[in-house]
């Protein structure tokens, strides 16, 4: 499955053999900018020029001209000799195929609106994107804990080198990594889980900065589903917390993102209906004599109907509440929900005892199946007093609505930073091996 992560470039002087500052960098980069724009503009010419001798002879012979006949090859083909050949531009060679590629393609898809005289014909501004093949960006880390990423995106043919004075084909940049996702996504990319496919490079304005708009693909298991294809990542974990405060909070461990059900609904129709359902058991000491003498049952109709109420109420909510987070999952390509073992737990919290939480997660179990999710227990040790981003336990720790790591001095919501733990892979195992390390 193809996606797209959005990386800010930093000019790596260090890592770079060439005495460049960052506005010459700049400088140079924008050069390459007009000349991608001036590439596709070129090819824009060139396809329609064809395509008005193609229509003249479609005219004359009643048939369409075969290119390789005319050309000697096909159209594709003689924009890139035509571009390429012409010793104007200071591109990479396979980015100039990119670049050519794609402005062949936009005309393609267009030219019979432009034909029809529904649109005016493609004409590039000079903000364009550079067109990066996968076979000019590689992707490394410069220490084994992947605390730094560097990205080598060659640019440049060799015209362009000594035009430059540059060393390498290549410039060096620092990724500016901003969230755990993008930092495990180029682990993935680095150790060749996830494959980069041609990507884009482009100036963000209003951060005055370069951008890689990185494409990678992963390998997906592919599900059918009313006629929807659901691609689901193998090892992708969606951490759910069920809490008091938030019946359901669940996170991808890294994603900033997170799915959350307010527990205000449950709570107020909770509160809302059993204090009717008391007030009508006081009632029954007073009951009309069509309840008297037919049995504690006749006397208490009316209380065990709200009893009846409040089920279909819960029934309704945990359908609801499972079929949006299985949604959610399916969303993020999660193969995988997991969530803490809360078998027994209900004898101690008063609320999960009077909202089944088993029943909640019966149902996630059921509607997970349907498309082929996983869904598996933990054993619920710690998972509220680890900090999700260094891994500290704090046994101490009162379970406020803040978690604050007293290492690293992380401050989140409770609820997410025990969501974050639960989507970490055999985090059970993770904890166990902590606390006896701790011990010793």
């Amino acid at each position: 499955m193809i996606k797209v992560v959005k990386i800010p470039l930093i000019y790596a002087e260090e890592r770079n053999q060439e005495d460049l500052d960052y506005k010459k960098v700049n400088e140079i980069l924008w050069q390459l900018q007009r000349q991608t724009r001036s590439i596709k503009n070129k090819v824009i010419q060139l396809c329609w020029e064809y395509s008005g001798f193609a229509s003249d002879y479609k005219q004359k012979n009643n048939e369409y001209p075969n290119e390789k006949d005319v050309i000697g090859m096909s159209l594709r083909g003689y924009t890139y000799k035509a571009v390429s050949g012409s010793g104007e531009y200071d591109l990479y060679s396979v980015n100039m195929s990119a670049t050519t590629d794609k402005a062949y393609k936009e005309f393609n898809n267009s030219k019979g609106e432009m034909f029809k005289g529904n649109r005016s014909i493609i004409n590039y501004n000079g903000d364009q994107p550079l067109e990066l093949s996968k076979q000019s960006i590689y992707i490394f880390s410069s220490d084994e804990e992947y605390k730094n990423f560097y990205i080598n995106i060659k640019l440049f043919n060799r015209k362009a080198k000594e035009k430059f004075n540059l060393s390498e084909l290549h410039l060096c940049f620092k990724a500016f990594v901003k969230d755990k996702s993008t930092r495990c996504i180029l682990e993935r990319c680095i150790a060749g889980e996830y494959a980069i496919a041609g990507s884009l490079m482009k100036y963000n304005r209003n951060k005055k900065m370069w951008q890689l708009n990185l494409v990678y693909d992963f390998p997906a298991s592919k599900i059918s589903k009313n006629g929807k294809k659901i691609f689901l990542e193998g090892d992708k974990i969606l951490g759910v917390f069920l809490d008091y405060t938030h019946p359901i909070c669940a996170s991808v461990y890294g994603d900033s993102n997170s799915f959350i059900v307010d527990g205000d609904e449950i709570e107020n129709f909770r509160r809302k209906t059993e204090q009717r359902r008391r007030s009508l058991l006081r009632q029954a000491k007073y009951c009309g004599d069509g309840r008297i003498g037919h049995g504690i049952k006749t006397r208490n109709r009316p209380a065990y109907k709200i009893e009846d109420k409040i089920a279909r109420f819960r029934d309704t909510c945990n359908h609801k509440y499972s079929r949006a987070l299985v949604e959610y999952a399916v969303k993020n390509n999660c193969s995988v929900i997991q969530m803490e073992n809360l078998t027994g737990v209900s004898t101690d919290n008063k609320f999960l005892k009077n909202w089944s939480y088993y029943d909640l997660q019966t149902k996630i179990e059921q509607k997970a199946n349907e498309y082929g999710i996983t869904v598996k227990y933990l054993k619920p040790t710690y998972l509220t007093r680890r900090c999700s981003s260094c891994g500290t336990i704090d046994k101490e720790q009162e379970l406020t609505e803040y978690f604050i790591c007293p290492d690293c001095g992380k401050k989140m919501t409770a609820f997410y930073n025990a969501s974050q733990n639960i989507a970490i892979a055999k985090i059970d195992e993770i904890i166990k091996k902590s606390l006896e390390k701790s011990e010793n």
